[in-house]
């Protein structure tokens, strides 16, 4: 599976993260949060390079409380400010609050990734008297500290070259993952400080720091969270809610878990009708997904990376089952759809030319040292694990499922209620499981391929959003900078939030499917 336990809102980092996967790792920004500087932004010099076609661009770091509530020591995160092309009167900004995950980075770091983000919003926010600001979350990207445990990042690339068992893979795995985090507690870390309540304390005090009387947020997947809560405690300080693929915080469990964690498989296996260049599916899908998992698992096809962890080579042993935890991040977005019957009917030939790119973009997630897998593991302790019956859905998963399914089905929504203790004990907070209801106009963008955060979860919660509009295209997890329908909508929104404007007209290149 997909770094740490591919969790049910863990998972939402991963669309995100497939933009950037082609770029290096960044330096190194691990280091301990500062025990002397003053709380508050700070203007410091922009570690890219920008051409003379960009805007205006001014960056900073916010230095806020590890613990909001004790006053402890000082972290900080980035915050880059695109300032709006026009000399019109300015209109609310709008935030990106991070990539999602939670736990994913931004990857700011990185001077083409900076430039391909502020691009998707040029028209729609930029060129439309809005400002626009980024950031990474506290504990992500170039957050400092970013909490990394290159230990697990071994641990998952071993598991390509020589699979465990998945039960035997989890439990080492956590125990690294135990040991990352007493290791970090024992130099003073507050570990359980960082979840969602305390970014949106931070979100406010960069508001103040800022001095913006209102902004608009915009929250892809868990970053949605953040966007809502922030939203229900400072309902006067936001002007609009765009939230792309969100997951919500009243929704921590699952009618039937065993049919949500199928229904991407069944989706794949009906290809066609999610394939606009499909013609004619291949025959029996599910029958050859099954047979070439038998098959793999009996005779794996055996190949090389040429770049592995630190930049040595990777050989990596296809097993069925890697190849159907690879299938399932592929799922995540909308490629796999038209490559599909490509994949199954090479792989039945032994040939991996079109399933390559998978395992290769599957591999660069893992190793993507940006990713936080320990602040995911704090997010989801606080705000995720505390609201869900374990016991009642381990039992519905071990009764619907059987072997790798099961396995991976269990990795997935029971991870990391294992590692929670290390935490110590805390009381749920009430406010993470609360029904968030608001009149903030709010635009939803969403997939109907969507396997992270479905469809349906938006449609059971639009009533409680009296002013709300709802966009759906034919993609997958994070539809935000995929097509340039997606764009315009988001611009009509903002030019008249409380209008239901008619959608775009979705036009679709071979190079887009």
């Amino acid at each position: 599976m997909i770094k740490k336990g591919l969790s049910l809102l863990g998972l939402a980092a991963i669309s995100s993260l497939l933009w950037y996967a082609y770029f290096p790792a960044s330096p190194d920004n691990s280091a301990s949060p500062s025990t002397a500087q003053q709380l508050g932004l700070v203007a410091q010099p922009c570690w890219f390079t920008s051409a003379d076609d960009w805007p205006v661009v001014n960056c900073y770091r916010m230095f806020v409380p590890e613990n909001h509530q004790q006053g402890t020591r000082t972290i900080s995160f980035p915050v880059i400010h695109f300032q709006r092309f026009s000399d019109n009167a300015k209109q609310p900004p709008v935030i990106h609050l991070g990539a999602g995950g939670p736990g994913a980075a931004m990857w700011l770091h990185n001077k083409y990734v900076v430039e391909y983000i502020w691009r998707d919003f040029e028209h729609s926010v930029l060129r439309q008297d809005r400002d626009l600001y980024l950031i990474d979350p506290r504990g992500t990207g170039m957050a400092n500290p970013r909490f990394n445990c290159p230990a697990v990042t071994r641990h998952a690339l071993a598991q390509l070259k020589n699979p465990q068992v998945m039960a035997e893979y989890v439990a080492q795995e956590s125990e690294l993952y135990l040991t990352c985090i007493q290791e970090l507690q024992q130099h003073g870390v507050d570990i359980a400080a960082y979840h969602s309540l305390s970014v949106i304390q931070d979100l406010n005090l960069l508001q103040q720091a800022l001095g913006l009387n209102e902004w608009s947020l915009f929250g892809v997947s868990y970053g949605a969270v953040y966007a809502l809560l922030y939203a229900d405690e400072y309902a006067d300080n936001v002007d609009t809610l765009i939230l792309d693929s969100p997951a919500f915080p009243a929704l921590k469990s699952m009618k039937d878990p065993v049919a949500r964690f199928l229904r991407p498989l069944q989706q794949l296996v009906n290809y066609c009708e999610f394939d606009a260049s499909c013609v004619e599916p291949i025959d029996a899908v599910s029958t050859r997904l099954q047979q070439l998992v038998t098959q793999l698992n009996a005779d794996p096809i055996h190949l090389s990376l040429p770049s592995g962890f630190l930049g040595s080579p990777l050989p990596v042993k296809l097993t069925g089952d890697t190849f159907m935890s690879i299938l399932y991040f592929a799922i995540y977005g909308h490629d796999i759809y038209s490559d599909i019957a490509k994949v199954i009917t090479e792989l039945e030939q032994r040939d991996i030319s079109t399933f390559y790119r998978y395992i290769d973009n599957y591999v660069e997630l893992i190793k993507d040292q940006n990713y936080s897998g320990i602040s995911m593991i704090s997010h989801l302790c606080y705000d995720e694990v505390p609201f869900v019956d374990h016991a009642r859905l381990t039992a519905a998963l071990q009764q619907g499922l059987t072997g790798h399914m099961r396995d991976g089905a269990l990795y997935t929504y029971t991870w990391p209620a294992d590692i929670c203790p290390v935490f110590g004990e805390t009381l749920p907070n009430k406010r993470m499981v609360q029904q968030i209801r608001t009149a903030i106009p709010t635009l939803f963008l969403q997939g109907s391929l969507d396997s992270v955060t479905p469809l349906e979860d938006v449609q059971q919660q639009l009533e409680y959003f009296s002013q709300r509009q709802l966009r759906v295209y034919p993609l997958a997890h994070g539809v935000h900078g995929s097509l340039d329908c997606v764009d315009e909508d988001l611009q009509a929104f903002l030019a008249a939030p409380l209008q239901d404007s008619e959608p775009a007209i979705c036009s679709f290149s071979d190079e887009d499917l």
